[in-house]
């Protein structure tokens, strides 16, 4: 029955091509129900090994894709925008020409409508008709689960294909004169995003309290020993959002000049530091500040003021140790708190 439905919609897509010409798009004629799927998420993000779509099916790149309305601001007005619904996935741009002439004026593009609410839409791309102008691009030009971002006309105006529903989508690639050349086209295509895992290595003091917790005793929880990041994430926020503790108690403000105390993330104290052990080239630099405050600690960097830069294509690992100043022979055995407690936790 699949199978037979496949073949039915790649022989309409065939036929047409021929009758609209400039567009020669296919039409997903089965909707589901009446709830569109271009909102839809899923729970997990499908298996790298899908990277490149051969992998998915259209339902599978329906809920891989959303659409948005953005609202104008200061440096563009409204605009739809197509992004990645999971964080472990980013867009890539690609441009391509499709030749075209008046004698063979379709583009052969196979269009699938996922979705349509508010005026928005999801329209994804299914590969290109057998024989068509498309056809001649390179293999792999074209794939399942591409969108269309614009279309041109060689020396013509940019028009936006980003977010439109299927009627829309059509009349835009309809109206492209083949006589002005080939169709000048930007598609949208997911690819993995390059990861950082962060290693981190707690206080033995902290993991026994941890221990402690999970048995149902009083303490603070160490936190996870891995986590998952990516470009542009702060290295601060992204910890305590992932529940690992960053407090280390006797850390100073050096706003204040004196006393210790959480800053709330303004770099101005030194209760988020962290000491990197390998991997720390893939973090923004060190601001002035920063160095300053860190001078006796090369090793150390301020959590708050560390983002993570960009990543190699495999991606790359960083290890750091959380509350450095709790490590054993840290302190020596002569250094004493305000309250006069011992420092020192060597053994």
């Amino acid at each position: 029955m699949a199978a037979m439905a496949s073949a039915k919609l790649r022989a309409l897509a065939c036929l047409l091509a021929a009758a609209l010409g400039a567009a020669g798009a296919a039409r997903h004629v089965a909707r589901r129900g009446a709830a569109p799927r271009a909102r839809v998420r899923m729970s997990a993000p499908p298996s790298p090994a899908a990277a490149l779509g051969a992998e998915l099916d259209l339902d599978g790149w329906a809920t891989r894709w959303r659409v948005a309305r953005l609202a104008a601001d200061a440096f563009s007005p409204e605009r739809l925008d197509v992004s990645p619904s999971e964080a472990a996935w980013e867009a890539v741009s690609i441009d391509m020409t499709i030749p075209r002439s008046p004698d063979r004026p379709g583009l052969g593009l196979l269009l699938v409508e996922a979705g349509e609410q508010d005026g928005l839409g999801l329209v994804l791309l299914d590969g290109v008709a057998p024989g068509s102008n498309a056809a001649s691009l390179a293999p792999g030009s074209i794939l399942r689960g591409d969108v269309l971002v614009s279309a041109r006309v060689p020396g013509g105006p940019v028009r936006s294909l980003e977010g439109l529903p299927y009627d829309a989508t059509v009349g835009v690639l309809s109206s492209l004169d083949p006589a002005a050349g080939g169709a000048v086209l930007r598609l949208k295509r997911q690819r993995v995003r390059p990861a950082l895992t962060v290693r981190l290595e707690f206080p033995e003091a902290d993991v026994q309290a941890a221990a402690a917790a999970a048995s149902g005793s009083d303490g603070v929880v160490a936190g996870p020993r891995e986590v998952t990041l990516y470009a542009g994430a702060n290295l601060r926020r992204s910890m305590l959002a992932r529940g690992v503790q960053l407090n280390d108690p006797l850390a100073r403000r050096f706003d204040a000049g004196i006393g210790t105390g959480d800053c709330g993330g303004e770099g101005c104290c030194c209760t988020c530091a962290v000491e990197v052990l390998r991997g720390g080239e893939v973090l923004s630099a060190q601001g002035t500040q920063e160095r300053q405050m860190l001078a006796g600690f090369p090793r150390w960097r301020l959590a708050c003021k560390a983002v993570v830069d960009k990543l190699p294509e495999g991606g790359a690992t960083l290890d750091v140790r959380v509350t450095p100043r709790g490590f054993e022979n840290f302190y020596g055995k002569e250094e004493c708190d305000v309250n006069g407690k011992p420092l020192y936790r060597g053994r």
